[in-house]
């Protein structure tokens, strides 16, 4: 039988079509294309949200850091949000930024998620609340924001390729009630997620680029791939994917222009696409000079915020604040008050600008130099160290602060033995420059030698880090090595070790930032000067190269008994402890909750010495806390941005409230949790088998008693609350605040007078059934809104919030649309998810119409 020859559709003509798809593909890592003819102009993407990212990942590019994502919401405070967003526009418009990618509007499910920093809270509601804020702020100053990641892209362990199974219910009710609220908020762009959900990778997948965005919530916004997050042409076009990034164009562009030839229903999908980039290029149109920033006013922004999100979660007999007239000496110990975490680790990192003040910088500053005393007692566990402690100077140019760099090409024909031996010789410099970093990264080329991706797959290039270090104290140090290449060290030109690995990574982000790190034990000599080179020879291109290096101090045995002794002697003891920047990183999730074990008895002999001790948590993520009993105090600071130590100045010493409320529930063991693991089946599937049962949610159904609950908070000021109230609006005469408003529910407030200071009234509902039990398949109770009051001293202030027909809704599956849910339901006013102030009942019917039960007012 002679099979029928194969026909090529025929192809269709349109003489606009090549510029259509042009725009659909970005032209390089952070632009993308323009067509002036459709009023498609160039768009710089930056990444975000924290701060305006160095797109070459210098450390030269300095910028303003802002609180991040989870200190933002232990606020619980739109305003706040809406003005870092404010102070961050002008900043990323004054830079010439377009579209930021940010705010990440994925949720902590489990605690171990290693990017959870970026994070609003475990919380879909708050989280959409202050994702909304921080996104109308942002676009006030003419920039856009591009929410991320949409969606289920809340844990890091190979994040582009697992697959979310999980049910409509709760992907509606929990998972896009974030990205539901961005959209109706206005954001000009949303990024699609890396993974994949329901067996569908999210950038081609149309249930939620085109049913949920355009069809459900009419959302009029430019839908983005995360960098390298498309697979193919015809999927991610008829899913409803309008910008394809980074460029050069792979899967849209010309790829995109070929298929429309011979598929003529695709031609709309790209007048579509190219009409959206249209209105983001009109939406984003500033003038040719933006303003310079106020930075005195964006570093009072930031430093109101940093102090608003710290969350003090005990405080016995008042052991806070401590005024500085009240104590004659203080002792500061602990590794994060000299080495504090500002922000996570991820290729959004900001360099911080000259002059930031560390907590301990900032207590001296408070307290005076003779009355802080400070040790250490434990060091930072850093996954690569700096180098900075030991003052390394530029190898060629001796006055300068950092290393040489030098770039240099490889002779290609030299055999795989020799090279391994090491004999292979680089040539001279193509390009040289100064750095005062320990992470070298580079995207697509590198100075001197050109593109990765036309080097050769053998060792074909070479970059040399050279210094020169005078150590001030002898011992053996342990210099760090890592990189995407073979790297190899050299002291005073003798090989010391060598580290790294070629191969070439899945997820370059992740494999520079998590990757092995080779640790070469290194003797030297106090006053005596020698010379490190760290060399890395690489091949095969690639999206990305990178190269990352340290150096740990010798460590003295003592050094945790003279912490104790130190805090012994004092009035008041403050123990800084926490992560560090790399050990919350983009692209790797986290084994357990545990501070290292060295802190744990730190804290724990501090304790013992000194009745009066403090612990600062420098951690975005919920700790182990055994030791929680023994603290006078304990503090929960996240990561807080560049004002940190005036921040915590001004909290301990009383200047300000510590104003936050747990954006996260803090448990006593890990296993508490209702998600924990974050690793796929072996067949590459993620279930989200808790459903519904989502952070607090879970603690509060399973009764089980957390550390500290969602919600909870204290301050210094002496905040009553009177009573709690519930209204049901009539209809008309303006007594509804807004339309679908269909209770009022607060609280009246008193404030003492000794000082002012700040409350947060929470309200949850819980579904009940007749017999007034729990509805099977629900959770406990929900968080369906909160009002954050801030009270002058003896001032008395009644705080109402608004529920409306939404809050007492629920998905239904098989409608595929939101519906009331007639019935019971209790609503409770309350400080935290745990501690209800007062309860009333009200019941509802299939219209929304509420009506109060019998001990409603």
């Amino acid at each position: 039988m002679t099979a029928e020859p194969t026909t090529t559709p025929p192809r269709t003509p349109h003489p606009g079509l090549d510029e259509l798809a042009r725009v659909t593909a970005g032209l390089d890592m952070h632009h993308s294309a323009p067509a002036p003819t459709l009023g498609v102009r160039e768009l710089r993407l930056v990444d975000g949200p924290m701060g305006v990212a160095s797109t070459r990942l210098d450390e030269r590019d300095t910028a303003l850091l802002a609180p991040s994502g989870t200190a933002l919401a232990a606020t619980w405070d739109t305003e706040a949000a809406g003005a870092v967003g404010d102070a961050l526009g002008d900043e990323f418009a004054h830079a010439g930024v377009d579209v930021v990618l940010g705010p990440n509007l994925n949720l902590t499910r489990s605690p171990l998620s290693g990017r959870s920093f970026e994070h609003f809270g475990e919380d879909p509601a708050l989280a959409a609340a202050l994702g909304a804020a921080w996104i109308t702020g942002l676009q006030s100053r003419g920039v856009g924001a591009c929410a991320k990641h949409l969606v289920c892209n809340d844990s890091e362990t190979d994040r582009h390729t697992y697959d979310v199974r999980v049910d409509d219910r709760a992907l509606h009710e929990v998972y896009l009630a974030p990205f539901e609220a961005a959209a109706r908020a206005g954001a000009w762009a949303i990024m699609a997620a890396y993974n994949r959900v329901g067996g569908l990778h999210c950038a081609e997948n149309p249930e939620l680029l085109t049913r949920e965005l355009r069809e459900r919530w009419g959302w009029d916004g430019v839908t983005v791939s995360d960098w390298f997050g498309t697979h193919t042409t015809r999927g991610a076009l008829t899913a409803g994917l309008d910008l394809e990034m980074p460029g050069p164009a792979r899967h849209l562009g010309p790829a995109a222009a070929e298929a429309a030839r011979t598929d003529p229903t695709l031609l709309r999908r790209l007048g579509d696409a190219a009409a959206r980039l249209a209105l983001l290029s009109r939406r984003t149109r500033r003038p040719a000079e933006a303003a310079a920033p106020d930075d005195e006013r964006a570093r009072r922004v930031l430093r109101d915020v940093a102090a608003d999100s710290f969350v003090l979660l005990k405080n016995e007999n008042g052991a806070l604040p401590l005024p500085p007239d009240t104590v004659h000496s203080v002792a500061v110990v602990g590794p994060n008050a000299a080495h504090p975490a500002y922000q996570g680790g991820s290729f959004a990192r900001i360099p911080l600008r000259p002059g930031v003040r560390t907590p301990l910088d900032a207590l001296r500053e408070a307290y005076g130099p003779d009355t802080v005393h400070h040790t250490d007692g434990v060091l930072p566990q850093h996954r690569v160290p700096a180098f900075s402690p030991l003052g390394p100077r530029a190898a060629d140019a001796p006055d300068e602060p950092g290393f040489t760099v030098t770039y240099h090409r490889l002779d290609t024909d030299t055999s795989a033995q020799a090279a391994d031996a090491g004999s292979m010789t680089a040539g001279e410099p193509l390009a040289r420059d100064v750095r005062d970093t320990n992470l070298l990264v580079w995207f697509t080329s590198l100075p001197g030698i050109g593109a990765l991706a036309d080097l050769p797959e053998v060792p074909s290039a070479l970059v040399r880090v050279s210094c020169l270090l005078t150590p001030e104290t002898a011992g053996t140090y342990d210099i760090h090595l890592a990189g995407t290449g073979d790297v190899r060290l050299r002291v005073d030109g003798r090989e010391a070790g060598r580290g790294g690995s070629r191969a070439e990574p899945a997820d370059v982000m992740g494999a520079l930032l998590h990757g092995e790190v080779t640790h070469v034990p290194v003797e030297l000599t106090a006053g005596n000067q020698v010379r490190i080179d760290i060399e890395m020879r690489f091949g095969g291109g690639g999206k990305a190269q990178g190269l990352s290096f340290g150096a740990s101090a010798p460590r003295h045995a003592d050094a945790v008994d003279r912490a104790v002794a130190t805090a012994r002697e004092a009035d008041a003891a403050l123990v800084c402890v926490g992560v560090t920047q790399d050990s919350a990183l983009e692209s790797a999730d986290r084994a357990d909750l545990a501070l290292p074990a060295a802190q744990v008895e730190l804290i724990e002999r501090v304790c013992a010495v000194n009745e009066r001790t403090v612990v600062v948590v420098n951690a975005p993520h919920p700790v182990h806390m055994p030791w929680a009993e023994r603290a006078s105090a304990v503090l929960m600071t996240w990561f807080p941005g560049q004002e940190y130590g005036p921040a915590l100045a001004d909290v301990l010493t009383g200047r300000r409230e510590p104003g936050g409320r747990l954006p996260l529930t803090i448990a006593r063991r890990d296993t508490d949790h209702g998600a924990l693991d974050t690793r796929p089946a072996e067949d590459g599937t993620l279930r989200y088998s808790e459903g519904l049962l989502t952070g607090h949610r879970h603690f509060d159904t399973r009764h089980i008693t957390p550390r500290y609950a969602f919600g909870h908070g204290l301050g210094y000021a002496d905040i009553s609350w009177h009573s709690a109230h519930l209204r049901i609006p009539a209809p008309g005469a303006g007594a509804r605040p807004d339309p679908e408003t269909v209770a009022l529910v607060g609280a009246r407030l008193g404030c003492g007078p000794r000082r002012g200071g700040k409350e947060v009234v929470q309200v949850y509902l819980s579904p009940r059934d007749t017999a007034g039990g729990p509805v099977e398949g629900r959770p406990e109770q929900q968080l369906a809104g909160f009002s954050t009051v801030r009270m002058t001293a003896s001032e008395d202030r009644e705080v109402t919030i608004a529920l409306d027909r939404r809050a007492f809704s629920w998905w239904d599956t098989e409608s595929g649309a939101w519906r009331v849910r007639p019935g019971r339901w209790d609503v409770r006013v309350a400080r935290s998810s745990r501690e209800v102030f007062d309860q009333f009942t009200v019941w509802i019917d299939a219209e929304g119409a509420v009506r109060p039960g019998p001990d409603g007012d």
